[in-house]
């Protein structure tokens, strides 16, 4: 059995809580918010006890793992002092808001010796999942070209993006195509070492005048020649964009949208389908329309997390898979401000 402690009982805090309930495996014991009365109500829905504390729940015997789903900023701090306390790390994205404090948490849970975890959903996707695992058993051979859609369908952060852009330019690609440049580690087997972006105002009129974007294209290379093309872009008329597809030596897989059913009907006019998940209008119009698509995605990545802490081995997705999303993420942005190749900072 392991014994969590979330820090954050907001909406993912909450969806993990969920999952630890259903897993025979896991026991929440503490919960802990900035916001009291947040980490209470989570705590009793739980059967949980409310940490006063971050030391005091890191302190406590019963806490074997914690779950970081707190504003990015605090991540790291909390990182570190989890692995100093010996235990387990499982934290949504980022590690860190920038390359060297990410570096130093690394080498913290280096020297803590402790099981991590990053919060990459989209690999648990069942056909994601399913085609990383073809993938990896060399079932199409020689990986050569790797290619990503991400269309969201409508922006969600404005707000965070008009914060951040003097600090932190380039929010599509730090909160969008990181999960596609993780994606697109695990699925070339090799380390890009190149990037090039181009990428564009199309969508949201109030990025122009601050010279933020809403739409990307992006090549990657690794140094045996590989490649993988990502597009991304804040808005679609037809539903959630999601797709991979990877050729091979042997043959080629993809990962494709899924219908809200599979039915088909054939008209005089043409072929109609279901509408994309989500498929509501409800969903539509909510900031949270890519939860359908990667419902069983969340459960999936925090049961093998459980699984790896009890084993003692390694995750899927560790936070040091994290730390080199984040850097191809800034090798990035320097490309989009130079309109130039950009070579990826190694170890």
């Amino acid at each position: 059995m392991v014994g969590f402690c979330i820090f954050g009982a907001g909406r993912m805090g909450q969806l993990h809580a969920r999952t630890l309930l259903d897993n025979d495996k896991a026991n929440l014991r503490y919960v802990y918010d900035v916001i009291p009365e947040a980490a209470k109500e989570l705590a009793e829905r739980s059967g949980a006890q409310v940490a006063p504390d971050i030391r005091t729940a890191l302190a406590s015997e019963d806490v074997d793992a914690v779950i970081i789903t707190t504003p990015a900023s605090s991540h790291v701090e909390l990182v570190i002092e989890a692995a100093r306390a010996g235990k387990a790390i499982f934290t949504e994205k980022p590690l860190s808001e920038d390359i060297e404090t990410a570096r130093h948490a690394i080498e913290e849970i280096s020297k803590a010796g402790v099981i991590t975890a990053m919060g990459f959903m989209k690999r648990f996707e069942p056909s994601h999942y399913k085609l990383i695992q073809a993938v990896k058993s060399n079932q199409i051979g020689r990986v050569e070209l790797v290619v990503l859609t991400n269309r969201d369908i409508h922006v969600t952060i404005l707000e965070l993006v008009k914060e951040t852009h003097k600090t932190a330019p380039y929010t599509l690609l730090r909160e969008s195509t990181v999960h596609d440049f993780d994606l697109a580690r695990v699925l070339l087997g090799e380390e890009p070492v190149e990037v090039y972006v181009s990428g564009s105002c199309l969508v949201e009129p109030e990025f122009e005048p601050i010279g933020e974007i809403d739409a990307a294209m992006t090549t990657l290379r690794t140094e045996s020649g590989q490649m993988c093309h990502i597009s991304n872009i804040w808005r679609t008329q037809y539903g959630y964009d999601q797709r991979i597809e990877v050729f091979g030596s042997k043959g080629m897989l993809r990962a494709e949208n899924r219908p809200e059913t599979s039915v088909m009907h054939f008209r005089e006019d043409g072929i109609l389908l279901d509408r994309l998940i989500p498929s509501s209008e409800e969903d539509w119009a909510s900031d949270d329309f890519f939860m359908p698509k990667y419902a069983a995605a969340y459960p999936h990545e925090m049961n093998l997390f459980v699984d790896a802490v009890l084993s003692g081995e390694p995750p899927l997705v560790t936070i040091y898979d994290g730390y080199r999303a984040q850097m191809i993420v800034e090798a990035a942005v320097k490309s989009l401000a130079t309109n130039q190749p950009v070579q990826i900072e190694k170890d």
